[in-house]
């Protein structure tokens, strides 16, 4: 077997345990039924409570632990302002308002982890890398080296 479809079969299995872990969230969702007397925000406390129990890695892979695109700066991308298409790929980000290279891609990173060393990726030193520790352990992924490009 070639690495390429080792890690296929990783990425494959890794995905079928989050398909099954969803599946049994939703099947259970559906099949719970509101208590005489409860209201909605009741029923939902409790069908999350539940699923916090029951399936963790789904409420800390989808609210806690996102993947977050990391991309440069139009000031310092290096793309030439006449080419075409070139407002189009350079807007503004939502957070500070600065100018972002949409044509470049440094990496992804946890929208959540702050990496206190400060020993992240060089384009984002005070974050981890994705997948960052925490979806890294659910995955059952050990990172034995992580890359600073």
């Amino acid at each position: 077997m070639t690495m390429h479809e080792a890690l296929n079969r990783i990425g494959y299995e890794m995905l079928e345990r989050r398909v099954q872990a969803a599946e049994g969230f939703t099947r259970n969702a559906l099949a719970m039924t509101p208590f005489a007397n409860e209201t909605a925000a009741e029923f939902a406390s409790r069908i999350r409570f539940w699923a916090e129990r029951n399936h963790p890695e789904l409420i800390v892979r989808l609210e806690d632990h996102q993947r977050q695109e990391i991309l440069p700066l139009a000031e310092t991308c290096g793309c030439d302002p006449n080419s075409d298409g070139y407002d189009d790929d350079h807007c503004e980000s939502g957070d500070d308002l600065e100018d972002l290279c949409a044509r470049q891609h440094l990496g992804f990173v946890c929208s959540s982890c702050v990496n206190e060393d400060g020993d992240g990726p060089t384009w984002r030193p005070d974050r981890y890398e994705w997948p960052c520790p925490t979806v890294a352990r659910l995955d059952g992924v050990q990172r034995t080296e992580t890359h600073r490009g």
